[in-house]
């Protein structure tokens, strides 16, 4: 698949998961919004060639 369509959905669950925060009650909001920016990080990364998928 298309490097750059990886990247958009890898955001797409990032961003799904940084907005969850305060809507869920399984871990604290702050751990949501840290694995959500970590998965938006990772995002990026792969738009930028560093990792592969």
């Amino acid at each position: 698949m298309n490097p750059n369509l990886n990247a958009l959905f890898i955001g797409l669950a990032g961003a799904t998961i940084t907005l969850s925060a305060y809507s869920q009650t399984l871990v604290s909001p702050t751990q949501c919004i840290g694995v959500g920016l970590f998965v938006l990080m990772f995002g990026l990364l792969v738009r930028e060639g560093l990792i592969s998928l």
